[in-house]
This record gives structure tokens, sequence and C-alpha cells, in this order.
């Protein structure tokens, strides 16, 4: 991978002054969510898209982090070098994350210290899909659709070489990166390579690692994970891709292959390292003349092969991770009585299992199909859009044997029995699990005036429950914890109701959308409030872990997201947003691990080859809780972004990022570690970007 990226940017440094001047000519629309070709006003609840210099800006070293200032989006982090994004206060199985349409297929939704296979180094544009179009995804999406885009597979013809390229260096971190894309098209063919690499070390951090409250809760002393530096923070990471793709007026045929690896430390465990690395093969058709009966047809096949290994300080394979997948889609685009549609069939199956270390979970296969249409079309001269995917899900499970662990606390030198204790397992027979789910989504907006508007979207949804809430039981060494999984979960099911009132006027543009959903057999994972013990090896003494259960209960989730854009004239802009979620056991108490209330603004200037802007966000204190949870405190993160062009020939930028200018303790209440590891010092990060 190294020879490749020193390939990539051998080329982009001869082409850098290259006279003839190509820009990949990237559509501020909707790529891959936007099956109907609609403009983002006249799409239901829009998705928002995040590119260009607004991508630059936000890049960092993982998905929860590049995106956490997004309103309705948080971070549920593991340390800086990992993060989940959180919609709404929904993470993991509800959050359907893809590459170019297709999902990633991983393990990080099983647990907060798996990373996502993907680096936002290589990425064009990144979207935030909610609304009707999320169905065309998966219908476990309750939360949302996040698409990163990185043009492997080209969908259109673009005569030359042009390309991207980004080296920056510095942050909390000490952070070292690299990335170049090269774009060639000739003769109706485009080719793609990219190569980025991200090297850090461990994260500075202003104080303790491990919070007053946890201190005073458990005794957990407040530099266990270190103080001024977050022990074993470092993380690596190197990917690329190639990409072939023959365009003509019919279409297009493209093929894909890349490679991503990461290595990063476990914070609560000095020592201790994970290993990840992902292969994937994709293949994209697309004929507009294929049927008489539809505009376009497209397929889609996906294959990936993961492996997670997560190594102890002495050397030896704690736990590893396998999972192979595969996946395709058919979809057809229509026109039929002047309203555009969509309807498609996914597919797919994937081979899961734990190959080394202490029980965790069973070994297990699922298959599914769906099928689903998206439809838009006038009743009474008002435009609605209407969603609808039914889908079947079957998932079987190899007989398991888990350890859970010892009732009471022991030492090296006397086992759990001579303890007085006893040695806990649970087990289990093969079993198989079938689903079937049905969701829908109804959505219109309604223009009050011109400019005045809205939006309004009704959906009932229903998820399978994943292999990971099924199949879990045991110790979890990475995360010190004890998960007891449930194969006896039903199906989850929501109704829910999504507003956006909208405003926009030449210079001024205003967003306020307040939400509310209603949940039967939410699958909750709680802190039961018991412990279970575990001698881990070449310790002293066993650690009491927390035992976390999956559980099906009534729920409810409400709040909303205000937005708005105020240009002063062509050099001034301001940008005020703020986002809330409430969400409760509707038995009683509040759900665990969700965002606090969240206020943010921005002063942005441009002159010229200059362009700056500050940013302020401030997280409130989170004091409403589940009973085994600890309350979050507040804080204020000020940051900077500053690029100036230079006045060459070459389209070249110099670029300067402050983050945490307060130097406060910044730490992320959706996050498993938020009190014994926190986000990075003041810091400042320089680079040069440029494209050709």
């Amino acid at each position: 991978m190294r020879k490749i990226i020193t390939l990539c940017l051998i080329i982009a440094s001869y082409y850098l002054h290259a006279n003839e001047e190509v820009q990949l000519r990237l559509k501020e629309v909707p790529i891959t969510a936007n099956p109907l070709m609609l403009s983002s006003d006249e799409m239901v609840n829009p998705i928002q898209i995040i590119n260009g210099e607004d991508l630059m800006n936000l890049k960092n070293s993982s998905l929860g982090n590049t995106l956490k200032k997004i309103p309705g989006i948080t971070n549920s982090s593991w340390g800086d070098s990992v993060g989940r994004p959180v919609i709404r206060g929904m993470d993991n199985n509800r959050i359907q994350l893809l590459n170019n349409g297709m999902e990633i297929n991983d393990v990080s939704a099983m647990s907060g210290d798996h990373n996502v296979p993907i680096d936002t180094l290589s990425a064009e544009q990144i979207e935030v899909i909610r609304g009707p179009a999320s169905i065309i995804y998966g219908g476990g999406a309750t939360g949302g659709v996040i698409n990163i885009i990185d043009n492997r597979i080209h969908p259109e013809f673009i005569e030359g070489i042009f390309g991207k390229y980004d080296v920056g260096y510095g942050g909390a971190n000490n952070e070292s990166s690299g990335s170049v894309l090269i774009d060639y098209g000739a003769n109706n063919f485009m080719f793609h390579i990219d190569g980025y690499k991200r090297d850090s070390k461990n994260l500075k951090i202003p104080g303790y690692s491990v919070s007053k409250r946890l201190n005073q809760s458990e005794g957990l002393a407040r530099d266990a994970n270190g103080k001024d530096k977050l022990n074993n923070s470092y993380i690596e990471s190197e990917g690329g891709s190639f990409g072939l793709t023959h365009i003509d007026d019919d279409g297009y045929l493209g093929f894909a292959i890349s490679n991503h690896q990461n290595e990063y430390g476990n914070p609560i465990e000095d020592g201790a390292k994970f290993d990840m690395e992902i292969d994937r093969y994709d293949l994209a058709y697309e004929s507009k003349t294929l049927f008489d009966f539809v505009d376009k047809f497209k397929f889609k096949f996906g294959y990936s092969d993961y492996e997670h290994q997560e190594i102890e300080p002495q050397g030896d394979i704690g736990s590893e991770f396998l999972k192979e997948t595969f996946e395709g889609k058919f979809e057809f685009i229509h026109s039929w009585f002047n309203s555009p549609g969509v309807f498609g069939v996914d597919m797919g199956k994937h081979q899961f299992s734990k190959s080394q270390g202490d029980p965790f979970i069973a070994n297990n296969h699922a298959k599914k199909i769906s099928l689903y249409f998206l439809e838009e079309f006038n009743l009474l001269n008002q435009k609605f859009s209407v969603g609808f995917r039914q889908g079947y899900d079957r998932l079987d499970a190899n007989s398991f044997i888990s350890d859970d662990g010892c009732s009471v606390a022991y030492s090296s030198t006397t086992d759990c029995a001579a303890s007085g204790g006893t040695e806990l397992s649970t087990s289990f027979n093969k079993s198989k699990e079938e689903f079937h789910t049905s969701n829908i989504s109804i959505g219109t907006t309604i223009p009050i005036n011109s400019s005045w508007s809205w939006g309004i979207n009704v959906n009932h949804t229903q998820r399978a429950p994943a292999y990971n809430e099924l199949y879990a039981y045991g110790h979890h060494h990475a995360t010190e914890t004890i998960e007891q999984g449930n194969r006896n979960l039903e199906k989850e099911k929501s109704y829910g109701l999504d507003t956006q009132l909208k405003f926009k006027e030449q210079n001024f543009n205003f967003s306020f959308g307040p939400y509310y959903s209603r949940f039967e057999d939410y699958i909750a994972l709680f802190n039961s409030g018991t412990t279970q013990n575990h001698l881990h090896e070449g310790e002293e003494d066993s650690e009491a872990l927390p035992v976390y259960q999956y559980q099906n209960i009534p729920a409810e989730f409400y709040g909303f997201e205000i937005s708005s854009t105020l240009n002063f004239n062509d050099n001034y802009e301001a940008k005020f947003w703020s986002d809330y979620v409430r969400a409760k056991n509707r038995d009683g108490g509040n759900l665990p691990r969700i965002p606090p209330f969240r206020i943010g603004g921005s002063l942005s200037y441009e002159f010229n080859l200059l362009s700056t802007s500050f940013d302020v966000m401030h997280v409130f204190n989170q004091s409403d809780i589940e009973s085994n949870e600890l309350k979050t405190d507040g804080y204020t993160d000020l940051s900077f972004n500053m690029s100036y062009k230079l006045p060459i020939e070459s389209k070249v930028s110099l670029y300067l990022k402050g983050t945490n200018l307060l130097d406060e303790e910044q730490r992320d209440h959706t996050s498993f570690l938020k009190d014994k590891t926190l986000m990075g010092e003041r810091a400042i990060t320089f680079g040069l970007s440029g494209h050709f």
C-alpha cells in the first residue's frame, strides 16, 4: 500500500503544473440517496450533504468525530481514534453506514471499540439521509443513513486527468496524514486510483483521563489511563483502491477493489491493541435501454472479507472476529404516469465467526432479502413521497457455551472455587431465528408562501434483531464488560412523525425540525447493575465487570434540530444550529447514553484567496440518565479553520485548524468509555491541499 501511495504522489506532482485544468464536477445534489433525481429542495426532509471545503475542515481520524458537529449527529467515541456516529440518540444497528450506496460490512455496530473500516481521507462527499429515501437502504435505519462517496466507480465520463491531494500534521495526537486521488478519462473509460495513510501518537489530554465521578463512585485512580496524555491511544491507518469504469450513452459498467488496514491502541489496557483489515470488491452496472418499461436499470454487487483482532499486551490474540459478506441490489427507475419512482430488490448473506479467545458470541450466518419501492406522485395538487420495504431475515447460530465469569472475587494464587465462588457458564443449542419486517414512510412538503414551507413525514418501521443482540453472551475483554444477548428478542417496531418548518430567502435560511418516535419492543442494552469477576492474564487479582443485557422495552424519542444561515455580504456569513433529544423507557426511567442538548454557531470570512471561520459549540451537562449511569459535565468547544489559496497557476491551498481552543475537558456522554477517557487538549493542525 505504501508503494501505491508513493506512486500516486509522483503522478500527482507531475500533473500539478499541467496547463490544461480539469476538475471533478461533483453535483451539489444527493448522488446515491436520490434515485428520483430530485433537487435537494424538492425532497421531503432533504438530506444533508457535506463536501468540498466543509468536508476538508471536518475530516478527522474517525467517522463519528468527523460528523459530530452536524445537527442531530454525535460521536460514540472510544478515545480519539475510534468513533461511530449517533443520530438523534440512536446508534449501532439503527444507523446504516454505506460506501457508495452499499453497506460497510464490519462489526463496528457490535461494540464501541470496533472502528468503522473506512477513512474519510478518501471521501469526496458524505450524505446524511433521513425520510422516505432511507427505506431503500434498509428497514433497520431507524436513526438514518450515512453514505460515504468516493467515486471509485464513476457514473459519468470526464476526459483527461484530474484529482486532489492532502497532507497534514499536528493536532493533540501529533498526527501526520496524507492522501491522493487520481482519475483519468480516455476512450469512454474512467480509471481511478487513491491511497491514504494516517499515523498518530498517544493523545494529549487536558488533565486526568478518569472523571471525578467515576473516581468517587468506584475508586478508580484518576490517572489510571493517563494524565496529560491518554495511554495507548495511537492509531495507524492506511488503504487505497483501484477502479475501472466503461461509460457510453447507454450507461456504465464498473469494477473496483479496495483495501483498508487499521491498527490502534486500547486506551484502557496499556500495551493492548486492535488490528483490523477489510478487502472489498464492487461491481456496478447501469443501463438506460435494457428494458422498455423502465428509464434506468441498476445492478450492484459487493463482496467483503473482514478481519478484526484484539491483541493482548503479551502479543496473544484475545479475540478474533471474521466476517465474510455477499450483497446485491437490483433497481428499476421509472417515470410512469409522469411520476418518478424506483423499485428494487436487496439481498445478501454473511458468515460470522469468532475464531480465537474466550467465548463471547456464537458463530452464525445470516441471509436477507427485501423488496422496496419509493414513489413520488401528486394528489389534489400536492406532491407526496411514499417509501415501502418488505424484508425477510434469517439467522442461524451454532451451539455455544459461554464463559460468564466467577460469582466472587479471586486472585491468581486461588482459583474461583477455592475462593468460595462458582464458575458461571450458559449453554445454548443450535438455533434459527426468522423475522418478517414491514416499513413504510409517507412524506410531503406543503408550500406556505414563497419563503415558508412545511415538510411532514410519518413512518412505521420494523427492525430485525442483529446477530450480536441475539447471540452475544460472555466476557468482552476489550470493553471490560459482560454482554448477554437474548435469543427471544422480538423485532423492534416504531411509529414516528418528523416535521420540518423551513424559511428561505436570498441571504437567509432557517429550519426547525421537531420529531417524535414511539417504540414497541425497542432493543436496549442496559447495565443490569450486577457484576461478574474475571482474571485477566498477567494480573494478580480478578476484576468485577458490569453485566450488560439486551432487552425489549417500550420507549419513546423526541426532540428537535435547528439550523440557520445568514449571509451578510459576499465576505461574511454566520450560522447557528442546535439539537436536542430526549429518550425514555415508557415503563419508567431514561434510556442510557443519550446525547445532551447542544447549541453551536460559526462566523466565516472570505476575501480573495483567504477564507477563515470560527466555530463554537456548547454541550450542556447530561443529567437525564439511566439508573446505572453517571452524569456527564458540559463543555464549550471553540475551534477555527483558515485556508489560503496560493496565487499560483496550480490550485494549492495552505490550511490551519485549531481545536479545543479553550482547553476544556470534553467527554462524549454517548461513549461507553466517557468516564475513563476524554478528548484531546488545545491543538493546532496545519497542512497543504490541492486539486488539478
